[in-house]
């Protein structure tokens, strides 16, 4: 699995982390595997206040389609359309920051998704 830097794009391999130890990107970035724990992460690694901005509005879409997955009255095609839709608007708005998004917010739909509603029909993807 690689990790990009959230500044420059730059991929770096897991295996290159040992421990707590951070990695120094070859553009000063200093980069260790917590920054990928939580969704605030997302948004801590912006440098302007425009970028932070459609990070924080990436952050409140994603909520609504977590939102969706807990009720049980959205389907899951919605919720698929939903969720293609945030990774689109990603790509347009944070190309080098895809991965990142798959990251975070992807394995938490997954994790929602499985946890929530794994025992419905609607469970294939």
């Amino acid at each position: 699995m690689a990790i990009r830097c959230p500044r420059c794009g730059t991929q770096h391999d897991v295996v290159k982390f040992e421990g707590n130890q951070k990695l120094k990107c070859r553009c000063g970035f200093l980069l260790d595997l917590s920054f990928i724990e939580t969704v605030d992460d997302f948004l801590r690694f912006f440098e302007n206040e425009e970028e932070r901005e459609k990070a924080a509005e990436i952050q409140r879409d994603a909520q609504v389609i977590c939102q969706m997955i807990l009720n049980e009255e959205c389907s899951k095609v919605d919720i698929d359309i939903a969720e293609e839709q945030l990774k689109e608007k990603v790509r347009q708005l944070f190309p080098h920051q895809l991965h990142t998004y798959e990251i975070i917010y992807e394995a938490r739909f997954k994790r929602l998704w499985e946890q929530f509603r794994a025992g419905g029909q609607e469970s294939d993807s």
